[in-house]
């Protein structure tokens, strides 16, 4: 039986001369399609292909739908996150920053939406971007970097707050590393956001933030460690915003400990 192209590098002839530039076209220059509930209700299908051009083009054609028709593709979005996820862990280059592309437009364009249209499926995807942002060839981390990017600025704090602490627990640094990152652009997002007179996500999840953020200040890997230092320098400014030093100095012992606060102390 022929292999998935989204597992396995595909077999059988290479097809012609294949541009793949054209799959990698810029979200503002997609065009709009003619007939956008066929299409739409065609994409499952298509992504199923054993050939891996006919899945670059169907993504193609899945962010058209995106851009230009995204009320008919959200009545087929929760049957294609699968497929887009098995493709973003493509063995093939081409079809992965194909479907990294196809991710970032799906977040920019829903948004918060994707959890309500298949609740499981958000983490499912950061889970893979946070690997392919940690361990792939370098033009496949930059694409994946850049749909984090596109991820970070589209999903709201709290959701991506409770998407991204389980991730930092990732038995490989590379990824605590990106976690991390992430954690640093979602709590400085979070903050510049609040309102003066409310509270934020960063206020409600301060303590578990503040526990991440701590085991990741003394991780192996400098970009983690540097990027725990920020989320812990901005916890801190938030806090004593609106309290005292002394209040932030007694949350973080009452968090962390004694022992474990001595031994971070210069990062607090």
């Amino acid at each position: 039986m022929a292999s998935h192209p989204g597992v396995n590098m595909p077999t059988g002839q290479e097809p012609d001369q294949v541009d793949v530039e054209a799959f990698y076209v810029r979200t503002e220059e997609l065009i709009p399609c003619a007939e956008p509930k066929t299409d739409a209700a065609s994409i499952p299908s298509l992504l199923e292909s054993e050939s891996w051009v006919s899945v670059c083009h169907a993504l193609l054609l899945a962010r058209r739908l995106a851009a230009h028709h995204p009320e008919e593709l959200s009545l087929t979005l929760e049957q294609i996150l699968p497929s887009l996820n098995l493709h973003m862990n493509s063995l093939r280059s081409s079809l992965c920053k194909t479907a990294l592309i196809c991710t970032a437009d799906f977040f920019r364009c829903y948004g918060d939406s994707l959890l309500a249209i298949s609740p499981g499926g958000l983490p499912v995807l950061v889970n893979t971007l946070l690997s392919k942002a940690a361990l792939e060839k370098k033009f496949v981390i930059e694409e994946a970097k850049r749909t984090l990017a596109a991820m970070t600025t589209s999903i709201s704090t709290n959701n991506l707050i409770d998407v991204l602490l389980p991730q930092a627990r990732s038995p490989n640094s590379k990824v605590r590393a990106v976690v991390a990152s992430c954690m640093a652009d979602t709590v400085g997002k979070a903050i510049s956001e609040t309102r003066p007179g409310t509270e934020s996500c960063v206020h409600i999840t301060r303590a578990e933030l503040l526990r991440t953020a701590a085991a990741l200040v003394t991780d192996k890997e400098p970009a983690a460690r540097k990027s725990a230092r920020v989320v812990l320098c901005k916890l801190k400014e938030s806090h004593v915003s609106s309290a005292s030093l002394e209040s932030w100095q007694t949350f973080v012992v009452t968090i962390l400990g004694k022992a474990l606060v001595l031994q971070i102390g210069r990062a607090l």
